[in-house]
């Protein structure tokens, strides 16, 4: 299958992009977000970032060795940390605000974040989202990857993986470069034309 392919660049248009990342203690528990990372991008340009270690809840926070080697964090580093309801009123209004929100991998992340709302019983935030991986599969199907460490360098994007705010910021300038270079100048654009309809969440 070739490249989509592309279009005239117009010029680009207002928007409100929120980007997400999760690291987690285990895959035994989705609420066990040990690690969240958020980045806004608006109008093309990175505008905030946010960053939080979490303490997963009592019975979802054993930390899994191979998840460690991933991502470096310990029960020690989150130990006196605040669980998930001390960030949520930060984290969850900037989500349903966004005109849409993308994680890479982002069926992982969305699974994180309903399981960690279930958990603690907290309402959750309506908005639709995208998968970064899923559309760079689409725009780049020559590439050898599509994992967030090839598409960063693809795009000459330097980043510490698997901290969650630098994948979070990573996710949204890969989907900015694939906008520019489809000649899109939404996100919802940039979907329509690979006829991946974004997803409603929760």
């Amino acid at each position: 299958m070739g490249s989509p392919k592309r279009r005239q660049r117009r010029p680009f248009k207002p928007m409100r992009i929120a980007a997400i990342d999760f690291e987690t203690a285990n895959n035994y528990s989705d609420a066990a977000i040990c690690a969240a990372g958020l980045a806004i991008f608006e109008d093309w340009k990175l505008t905030e970032t946010l960053y939080w270690l979490i303490r997963p809840p009592r019975g979802c926070g054993w930390f899994w060795d191979n998840f460690i080697e991933i991502h470096g964090i310990t029960h020690k580093d989150v130990l006196h940390e605040p669980e998930f309801p001390a960030i949520a009123h930060q984290l969850l209004p900037r989500l349903a605000t966004a005109e849409i929100v993308i994680a890479h991998w982002a069926s992982f992340d969305v699974r994180k974040l309903q399981g960690t709302l279930e958990h603690f019983q907290l309402p959750c935030p309506k908005f639709e989202y995208l998968c970064t991986c899923q559309l760079a599969k689409r725009v780049w199907p020559g590439l050898p990857s599509h994992g967030l460490e090839a598409l960063a360098e693809h795009i000459g994007h330097s980043f510490q993986h698997h901290h969650a705010r630098a994948d979070a910021e990573t996710a949204g300038y890969v989907l900015l470069a694939m906008m520019k270079d489809m000649g899109v100048t939404t996100p919802r654009e940039l979907a329509k034309s690979l006829d991946i309809p974004p997803r409603a969440f929760p």
